[in-house]
C-alpha cells in the first residue's frame, strides 16, 4: 500500500496541464483549458482541464478525475504503476 503523503505529493509535483498536454491539443478558455477527449472520438472538444483544481473531465463519455486518474486511462495502467510512472516523471 501507498502511503497517502507520498500520493499527494506525487500528484502536487505533476501539473495536470503538462501531462494531458503531452497527449491532448489544449487551448486555453479563459480558467480551463479545452481539447479533443482522448476516450472517444468526437470532432467538437468536450475535453476540459482545470488547472486551479489539477482535475480534468470530459462533458462527451464523463471521463474525470486527477492526474493519476489520467495516466491510468491514457496508458491503460493499474494504479500502482501510474503512482510510479508519475513519481518518475516527478
Amino acid at each position: 500500500m501507498i502511503p497517502q503523503e507520498y500520493i499527494q505529493e506525487v500528484v502536487r509535483r505533476n501539473d495536470i496541464e503538462d501531462i494531458v498536454g503531452q497527449y491532448v491539443q489544449l487551448r486555453r478558455r479563459g480558467r480551463t483549458l479545452t481539447g479533443l477527449c482522448p476516450f472517444h472520438n468526437e470532432k467538437t472538444p468536450s475535453f476540459t482541464v482545470y488547472p486551479e483544481s489539477q482535475s480534468f473531465y470530459c462533458f462527451g463519455c464523463g471521463a474525470g478525475g486527477d492526474a493519476i486518474t489520467f495516466m491510468r486511462r491514457i496508458e491503460n495502467l493499474d494504479y500502482v504503476e501510474a503512482v510510479k510512472q508519475l513519481a518518475d516523471r516527478a
